[in-house]
């Protein structure tokens, strides 16, 4: 989803750049992917082309995506998603982390804690079942997570 995000910042002419943070899935979370657009054409710059960082700043993302609810969590306690600026989008399947799975009982976290989270730490979500959508149409999840990208009206 990454490469067809920077595609089309490209192809419109805006300065795009993207990096990958890697992360093992069951310890510390998902692989965490960073873009950076700047929505100005390179034509209009005047010939000066921005430097872009390389990593996300605390307080400086305008839309956060999660591919499962946990992960919306981890960016919220991360400190990249604030509730003067950001558009959570997030999947709300879950595929329940090693500290769950251990626990003698149920060890699931609380999702209703982690909605509350969300609307207390973001400016705007939407929070829909991504998963269920992607096998319904035998897609990917990256393809309802674009289509939701395209159609949150934040770009």
């Amino acid at each position: 989803m990454t490469n067809w995000i920077v595609t089309a910042a490209a192809d419109l002419g805006f300065p795009v750049q993207s990096t990958s943070i890697p992360g093992v899935a069951q310890r510390t979370g998902a692989t965490t992917y960073y873009i950076e657009i700047v929505p100005v054409a390179v034509r209009e710059l005047g010939g000066k082309l921005p430097t872009l960082a390389l990593t996300p700043g605390i307080g400086d993302i305008d839309i956060v995506m999660a591919s499962e609810f946990m992960e919306a969590g981890r960016a919220i306690a991360a400190g990249f998603v604030t509730p003067d600026r950001t558009l959570l989008i997030t999947s709300t399947n879950r595929f329940y982390v090693m500290n769950e799975k251990i626990v003698m009982g149920d060890g699931r976290y609380d999702q209703r804690r982690l909605s509350d989270a969300i609307k207390k730490n973001t400016q705007s979500s939407i929070m829909l079942d991504m998963d269920a959508l992607a096998k319904a149409n035998r897609t990917m999840i990256n393809a309802v997570m674009l289509g939701v990208l395209a159609g949150c009206g934040k770009l």
